[in-house]
């Protein structure tokens, strides 16, 4: 099904763009959406998917998961295992942000001395506060955002500076 909505073109541009997955077959979430309104959430499936290497696969894995059967270990796993800021926002919005520990997972990755750790964490911070999840930030997030605002890792401070941002609307 995938090779048959395949686009080259939006592949090729994602490619130009610097997004290189080992396989790409250049679908939007909407079509993704629609084709994994197809099958049952499933852990078997959502590992076969996640397996698979291709930036669809692994989408399609994250919104084909089932929720309750979802840990904080398996998570912070899958986003390790992201080569994309466009994978961990995928995951963060399509099945992270639906956890009812969320936010407590947010806060501990918030605060963890891996940046990429860390970005995790902005990053569903973020999506718990646009989604009205949270009405807002932990205190201990906020003391660990505006230190990170002032970070030499580009990602760590972008991250930092939005959910800052966000955070004091």
């Amino acid at each position: 099904m995938l090779r048959l909505r395949m686009n080259g073109e939006v592949s090729a541009s994602m490619r130009a763009k610097g997004l290189n997955y080992p396989v790409n077959f250049g679908l939007d979430a909407t079509s993704l959406r629609e084709l994994a309104k197809r099958y049952e959430p499933s852990v078997g499936l959502s590992e076969a998917l996640w397996q698979h290497q291709s930036r669809e696969c692994r989408i399609l894995a994250g919104m084909l998961f089932p929720i309750e059967q979802l840990d904080e270990t398996k998570a912070t796993r899958w986003l390790a295992e992201c080569d994309t800021l466009e994978l961990k926002e995928q995951l963060v919005f399509n099945l992270y942000q639906h956890h009812p520990e969320a936010s407590v997972w947010a806060t501990h990755w918030c605060g963890h001395p891996d940046t990429n750790v860390r970005v995790q964490g902005y990053l569903l911070m973020m999506r718990l506060l646009l989604a009205k999840k949270i009405n807002s930030v932990p205190s201990e997030v906020l003391d660990r955002t505006k230190k990170d605002v002032q970070s030499t890792d580009f990602s760590v401070q972008l991250h930092a500076s939005r959910l800052l941002e966000r955070s004091q609307i």
